[in-house]
C-alpha cells in the first residue's frame, strides 16, 4: 500500500452480532444539521458515548477515585478514525456496537460500529491510553483480562 492510502474496514465490522457489546441511543431533535441528518459532530460524540458507557459498566472508569487496587485510572483518545458509510436521520434510535482489538503495553484499540435497524451507518476506530496519576502506565492484568474478553468477533460467531 503505498504512502497515503488507506485500507478498507475489514467487512465484517459491518455486522452488529460480531461486536460483543451494544450501547443504545435515542437520536434527539438536536442532533440533526441543517440537511436534516445527524450531524457528523455528533455521530462522533454517540461513539465517544459508548466508549465512555463501556468503560464504565466494564472496567470502573467512573467509581470513586482510589477504588481500583492501583489507584485511579482513566484512558485518554490518542487517535480516533471515523468512516462515514450512510446518512442518519431523526428520529430514529441506533445502536454502537463496541469490541477489543489490538491491545498493547499501555494502548488499547477500541472498534466500534454505528447501526440502525442491522444497517452499518458507520465505523470508528479508536486508541485510548492507560493512564494513572497523570502518566501513560501499562495496562493491569486484570483490566486487560476484561478487555480481552470483549475482543470483536472476527472469526466466526
Amino acid at each position: 500500500m503505498a504512502a497515503g492510502e488507506r485500507q478498507a474496514p475489514d467487512p465484517l465490522r459491518r455486522d452488529l452480532a460480531r461486536y460483543p457489546w451494544v450501547h443504545d441511543i435515542r437520536a434527539r431533535f438536536a442532533d440533526v444539521d441543517n440537511l436534516g441528518h445527524i450531524n457528523n459532530v455528533t455521530v462522533v460524540a454517540y461513539y465517544e458515548d459508548a466508549r465512555a458507557t463501556f468503560n464504565n459498566q466494564l472496567l470502573g472508569l467512573w467509581r470513586e477515585a482510589g477504588s481500583a487496587k492501583d489507584g485511579p485510572f482513566h484512558f485518554v483518545v490518542a487517535q480516533s478514525r471515523v468512516d462515514y458509510l450512510a446518512e442518519a436521520h431523526y428520529p430514529a434510535n441506533y445502536q454502537v456496537g463496541v469490541g477489543i482489538g489490538r491491545i498493547g503495553r499501555s494502548s488499547v484499540n477500541y472498534l466500534a460500529g454505528f447501526f440502525h435497524e442491522g444497517r452499518c451507518l458507520g465505523l470508528c476506530d479508536a486508541v485510548l491510553v492507560h493512564r494513572t496519576a497523570g502518566t501513560t502506565t501499562p495496562i493491569p492484568p486484570d483490566r486487560r483480562a476484561i478487555l480481552e474478553k470483549m475482543a470483536f468477533r472476527s472469526e466466526g460467531h
